[in-house]
């Protein structure tokens, strides 16, 4: 990574892009290098951290998932190994994610803007991180997750306990 590029990405990445840049230098072999935030945060973090693509991409693969396990019934221990198992692989994979996508977005600034002051400007307008985002793409995703739960219930084995339970029935 050239002095440039770093530059260019610490502008873009904002908070604790010395971190990052050092995790990325780390990676330059194998990929792996363990982030906290994206193992326990997954979803919110590609939020936070304006990985827009990545965000949506994991809410439709949760959302597969939901549905696949509701329809087969699945048992609770196997969601939960199957969430660490994801949370594991977010963990391990994120920051070469973020750098992939950091490298791309600045790229693609870069391809755009040749004025040296406004490519910076708009390094940061769209890099940095967002908690306004985070929580929107979270509260999305709850919203979204509770209409596939309620669309997927039996409504008439529902009510038909309802009614077996009544105790004023004949």
């Amino acid at each position: 990574m050239t002095q440039q590029e770093r530059e260019e990405l610490r502008i873009f990445v904002g908070k604790n892009a010395d971190y990052y840049i050092s995790k990325w230098e780390e990676i330059a072999e194998n990929k792996i290098s363990w982030n906290w935030a994206a193992f326990f945060f997954g979803l919110l973090w590609f939020g936070y951290r304006k990985m827009y693509p990545h965000a949506f991409g994991f809410m439709i693969f949760s959302f597969i998932l939901q549905i696949i396990q509701t329809k087969m019934n699945t048992d609770p221990l196997i969601i939960g190994l199957t969430n660490l198992a994801i949370s594991i692989f977010i963990g391990m994979f994120g920051n070469y994610l973020y750098y992939e996508y950091a490298k791309s977005k600045v790229q693609e600034i870069k391809s755009k803007i040749t004025d040296e002051k406004n490519l910076y400007i708009e390094l940061a307008r769209q890099g940095g991180a967002s908690y306004f985002t985070a929580i929107g793409i979270g509260l999305m995703y709850l919203v979204a997750s509770s209409i596939i739960e309620y669309g997927m219930e039996d409504k008439n084995e529902n009510f038909r306990e309802q009614k077996s339970i009544d105790p004023w029935s004949s």
